[in-house]
């Protein structure tokens, strides 16, 4: 019985880190290629993909940074791992960067369920 708790609880951190992994690099892609290199590298500088996956936080550092106009940022991100997991997206719906990043992270642990 332990062992396959630990089995379990090893499959849920792989899944974790896999979808960490989709979540930088779709965090990295899309402000490289909204801002460009030297913007992306000036954030990842001061740390803004050191806590990628707390959503919370990533929105503070946004908005820190950029005001308004990182609402449009996060959408481009979520569009981005969306387009990666195949999940449809509309822009015209209300938007909530965790809830779009809770939804990305359950399809992502069904697909890898599925393997």
């Amino acid at each position: 019985m332990r062992a396959q708790s630990l089995i379990r609880e090893s499959a849920k951190l792989a899944d974790e880190k896999a979808f960490a992994s989709l979540l930088t690099d779709s965090i990295r892609e899309s402000i490289e290629d909204t801002l460009g290199k030297n913007v992306l590298a000036l954030l990842v500088s001061k740390g803004l993909l050191d806590d990628a996956q707390n959503p919370r936080e990533l929105e503070r550092q946004l908005n820190s940074t950029f005001g308004n106009a990182s609402a449009v940022l996060e959408r481009i991100i979520v569009k981005g791992l969306y387009q990666k997991l195949r999940i449809p997206f509309d822009s015209n719906l209300s938007f909530d960067y965790a809830k779009a990043l809770e939804v990305a992270r359950n399809v992502q642990l069904v697909e890898s369920r599925r393997k």
